[in-house]
C-alpha cells in the first residue's frame, strides 16, 4: 500500500517542462527570482542555464554574514559528495576504453579487497553492503583531522566486517563505495586520482577553474572543487554525451534495481546521483560550503546552487523548487478562497484537472489544530480510507500496551509464527522475531499474500487465510534474516494484530477504541468494515475518475490498512506523538514517543531519503526532523507529516488514484506559506 506512494518532491515541482528553448530571462523574471529566494533567507550563488546558454547567474548576499570567498566569481568551491558524479564518469570512461567492465568483481583489480562477489556496479549504486565508516571507526568524525585515506582502508580490512546482505540485494549508503572506486581508478590507470580527473575531464572539457584536492580523506566520494560555470560544462557534456557514450549516460541516470527476488520498486538512485523520471540531482557539503546540482534532461534546464554557509539539503532543494516554479510559470495554489487572479490556481479547479473528487486537509501549528477543510465531500466529517496510515495507530496502541505491562517489545515470537501459518525456512527457525522488529519493518517477513480472494471472506485469523497464488498457506514467509534489512511488510503488522488481540482478548476494532480512539476523542475513526452510506464515507476512484469497488479488508489485516478516518483524527494522533516527545502528553510517555520515533535503519526499499522508525518514518534532510507516513488503498491516497520539535504538521487525504500530485503540491504550498523548516522527500 504505502510503497507505491513514495515520490520525490523534485519530480513534482518542475512544471510543464517542454523541450523548446526558454530563451533569455526577462528582467522581470530575474527580479522575481531575486525577490523569492531572498524571502527564503538564501545567501549564495545561483546559476541557471539551458544547453550552453546561461540564463541567470547571480550572487545573492544580504550583508548579514561575512562574505566568504566562494561568493566571488571563478572561485572554486568544494563539492563534497557531489564529487561522486565525476568518479562515476571516470569509471565509464575506463569501461569504454576496455580497461574494466562495470560487472567486474572489485577483487579482479584490487587484490586486497576482501569480498569476491562485490562488483564495480555494486559500488557505483551503493548496493555493495559495505559498512558506514563509523561502524568500524566509531571515532572517525572526531579523529578525521589526524587521519589519511589509507588509514580508513587499513581499518576496514582489519575489521573483517561482514555485510548484512548479499551484494545487489539492498541499498545502503556508504562513503566507502566511492572511496574504493577511486583506489580502483588509480590502480587501473597507474596514476593519482587527481591526475586522471584532470586528464579525462577538466582538460578536454576546458573546465579551467576546477581542481582536485589530492589530500581529501574520502577521495572519490569527495575531493572535487569547481565553479557553477564549470559544473554547467560538465553536466552539458553528460547530457550531450560529449565525453561518454549514450549507454554510459543512461546507466548513470538509471534507477537502481535490486537483485532481491521479492524487491518490487526501483531505488531512486543511479550512479553517483539521485534520479527521477527525467532528471538527476546531487547535494554535497564540505568545509561549511553546501551545493545542490540539478539537471532536467527533458527541458535541458541546469541549476547549480551554492551556499558558503552550510545550509541543509532540504533548504537547497526548496530553493531549487522555487526556481523551477518561476521558470515554468507555475501558478500559486490557493487553498482558501477562489479569486480571479491569473497567477493563482484554486484547489477545487486543480482537483477537477486531476480527476480527484474529494479532498481533506488538516493543518496543525504550535501543537494545536490550526485549520481544517473538506473539499468535494458530503460533509466536513466524511471518512476516507487511511490505507497504511493505519499502522501508525497500531504502533501507538502497541506502545500503550507496553506501558501498561501487557506486552514486551523484545519477547521472541518465532514459535508463534508456525501457529500463524508463516513459512519459516529451516535455517531461520532459531531467529528472533519480536515486536521491535515487526513495528519497524525489519522482521524479515515478506508482504502479505493474496488475501482478497472471496475464499477468505469472514476469516478472523491468519491461520485461516489462504493465499490463492501459492499451493498452501497464507503467503507470509520469513524471507530475510531478521534485523538485517528494512522490507515493508503489511504482513508483519498482521502478526502484531494477532499478538494484540491474543494478549487483550478483545477484537481489534474494540481494543483500538479503548487504547487510542477514546482517549484522544477521535470520534470519527473506526476499523469497522462494510460501512454504509449512513456512515458518511467517500468512495475511491480510479485514474479515469470512475468509482472503484471498495477494498474489503479481512480481519487479520485491519492493523495494516483497515482504518476509516478523517484528516483531523489522523492529525490528532500525530500531534499527540509530537507532544509526547516533548514530554507534554498525558496519553503517551516521553519514552514511548521517543521509541516510536527512534530510527532503525534506512528505509531504502521505499525512499532513500528516509529512515524507518517504529510505525513511522523519519526525514532528516533539513535542519530539523520530520516524522511521516503515507497511505494507499485502492482509490484512496493520503499523507501525514509532522515536526515534533516545532509542533507543526499536515494531513492530506484524497479519494483517487490521482491523489499523489495533488498531495505533494498542497504539501509544498503549506510548508512554504507557513515557513516550515525545509525537507526532501
Amino acid at each position: 500500500m504505502f510503497r507505491n506512494f513514495t515520490y520525490l518532491l523534485f519530480g513534482v515541482f518542475v512544471w510543464n517542462c517542454s523541450e523548446d528553448g526558454i530563451g533569455s530571462f526577462s528582467e522581470e523574471t530575474k527580479e522575481k527570482i531575486r525577490k523569492k529566494i531572498k524571502q527564503e533567507g538564501f545567501q549564495g550563488v545561483v546559476l541557471i542555464s539551458q544547453d550552453d546558454t546561461v540564463l541567470f547567474r547571480e550572487t545573492i548576499y544580504s550583508g548579514k554574514r561575512r562574505k566568504r570567498s566562494q561568493l566571488f566569481q571563478k572561485h572554486a568551491f568544494p563539492l563534497g559528495e557531489s564529487s561522486k558524479l565525476f568518479t562515476a564518469y571516470l569509471i565509464h570512461r575506463l569501461a569504454e576504453e576496455k580497461k574494466i567492465s562495470i560487472v567486474d568483481p572489485i577483487q579482479k583489480h584490487l587484490k586486497w579487497f576482501p569480498n569476491p562477489k562485490i562488483t564495480i556496479e555494486h559500488l557505483l549504486r551503493h548496493t555493495s553492503g559495505l559498512p558506514k565508516i563509523i561502524e568500524f571507526m566509531p571515532n572517525f568524525d572526531s579523529e578525521r583531522s589526524n587521519l589519511k585515506r589509507d588509514d580508513i582502508k587499513r581499518s576496514f580490512l582489519e575489521s573483517n566486517f561482514k555485510p548484512n546482505f548479499a551484494p545487489g540485494e539492498y541499498w545502503k549508503y556508504s562513503r566507502l563505495d566511492y572511496l574504493f572506486l577511486a583506489y580502483l581508478i588509480e590502480f587501473v590507470t597507474n596514476q593519482p586520482y587527481a591526475s586522471v580527473v584532470k586528464k579525462e575531464i577538466f582538460e578536454p572539457l576546458e573546465m579551467k577553474h576546477s581542481q582536485v584536492d589530492p589530500n581529501d580523506l574520502l577521495l572519490g566520494n569527495s575531493g572535487i572543487l569547481s565553479t557553477p560555470e564549470d559544473l554547467k560544462i560538465f553536466s552539458e557534456a553528460i547530457r550531450t554525451t560529449k565525453g561518454i557514450s549514450k549507454e554510459a549516460k543512461e546507466s548513470i541516470i538509471k534507477r537502481t534495481v535490486l537483485t532481491d527476488a521479492i524487491s518490487e520498486d526501483p531505488i531512486a538512485f543511479g550512479e553517483g546521483v539521485y534520479v527521477g523520471d527525467y532528471f538527476y540531482w546531487a547535494y554535497g557539503k564540505k568545509n561549511g560550503v553546501s551545493n545542490f546540482i540539478y539537471h532536467d534532461l527533458k527541458s535541458r534546464i541546469f541549476i547549480t546552487i551554492l551556499s558558503p554557509y552550510g545550509v541543509s539539503k532540504g533548504d537547497l532543494s526548496s530553493i531549487k523548487s522555487t526556481l523551477t516554479e518561476i521558470i515554468f510559470s507555475a501558478k500559486k495554489l490557493n487553498l482558501r478562497k477562489k479569486t480571479n487572479s491569473p497567477n493563482e490556481l484554486y484547489i477545487e479547479d486543480f482537483m477537477k484537472e486531476e480527476k480527484v473528487p474529494s479532498l481533506g486537509i488538516a493543518v496543525f501549528k504550535n501543537y494545536n489544530l490550526q485549520w481544517k477543510k473538506m473539499y468535494g465531500t458530503k460533509t466536513q466529517q466524511t471518512l476516507f480510507r487511511a490505507g497504511s496510515l493505519s499502522k501508525t495507530m497500531t504502533a501507538t496502541a502497541t506502545l500503550r500496551l507496553v506501558e501498561s505491562g501487557q506486552l514486551d517489545l523484545y519477547s521472541n515470537w518465532i514459535n508463534k509464527l508456525k501457529q500463524y501459518k508463516v513459512s519459516v525456512p529451516k535455517g531461520k527457525k532459531r531467529s528472533v522475531v519480536n515486536l521491535d522488529l515487526l513495528l519497524s519493518h525489519t522482521s524479515g517477513l515478506t508482504e502479505k499474500g493474496n488475501w482478497d480472494d472471496p475464499v477468505n471472506s469472514g476469516k478472523k485469523h491468519l491461520k485461516d487465510l489462504k493465499d490463492t497464488n501459492v499451493s498452501k498457506g497464507n503467503g507470509l514467509k520469513l524471507y530475510y534474516k531478521p534485523g538485517t534489512k528494512s522490507r515493508y511488510s503489511g504482513g508483519g503488522y498482521s502478526i502484531v494484530q494477532e499478538i494484540l488481540t491474543e494478549r487483550t482478548g478483545e477484537p481489534f476494532p474494540t481494543l483500538m477504541e479503548e487504547y487510542v480512539f477514546n482517549p484522544l476523542h477521535m470520534k470519527r475513526s473506526t476499523f469497522r468494515q462494510n460501512l454504509t452510506e449512513k456512515d458518511d464515507r467517500c468512495d475511491g476512484y480510479d485514474e479515469l475518475g470512475k468509482i472503484l469497488p471498495e477494498k474489503k479488508f479481512v480481519t487479520p489485516e485491519l492493523s495494516s490498512g483497515g482504518l476509516w478516518t478523517t484528516p483531523e483524527d489522523i492529525g490528532t494522533l500525530f500531534n499527540e506523538v509530537a507532544k509526547a516527545k516533548q514530554g507534554r502528553s498525558e496519553f503517551l510517555t516521553k519514552e514511548s514517543a521517543e521509541y516510536l520515533l527512534s530510527p532503525k535503519m534506512s528505509a531504502a526499499s521505499l525512499t532513500v531519503h528516509a529512515l524507518v522508525a517504529h510505525g513511522f518514518f523519519l526525514n532528516r534532510t533539513g535542519k530539523t526532523e520530520y516524522f511521516f507516513h503515507g497511505g494507499h488503498t485502492k482509490g484512496h491516497k493520503s499523507l501525514a507529516i509532522f515536526n515534533a520539535e516545532k509542533g507543526y504538521g499536515v494531513v492530506i487525504m484524497t479519494n483517487s488514484e490521482n491523489g499523489s500530485k495533488l498531495i505533494w503540491r498542497i504539501l509544498r504550498t503549506i510548508s512554504v506559506d507557513e515557513k516550515w523548516d525545509k525537507f526532501v522527500n
